[in-house]
């Protein structure tokens, strides 16, 4: 662990649905640099994660998503540690 390193900022969250598809974005939040990013989906505000998801960079793509409602949140890690969770997002897939 280097010296003065911090734990990664919450990120910011936004996603929409296309049809079956859901498009995640999202932009870092303060602190130090995030080594990966960990995104939730629940079926409940504030649920449990029905599912985790480890990822890279600032954006995906998820295809042939379920058709339901889901609540999105993510968190940023590095060597520091893990930062709190970003803001939740609401997603419909029809």
């Amino acid at each position: 662990l280097a010296a003065g390193a911090t734990a990664p900022g919450a990120p910011t969250l936004t996603a929409s649905a296309t049809g079956s598809t859901v498009n995640v974005s999202w932009t870092p939040g303060s602190g130090g640099a995030p080594a990966s990013y960990t995104l939730s989906a629940a079926v409940t505000p504030g649920g449990s994660p029905i599912v985790s998801v480890p990822l890279g960079g600032t954006s995906v793509a998820f295809a042939g998503v379920p058709s339901g409602t889901y609540y999105l949140r993510l968190t940023a890690s590095n060597a520091a540690g893990t930062s709190p969770l970003s803001n939740q997002v609401t997603v419909t897939v029809p």
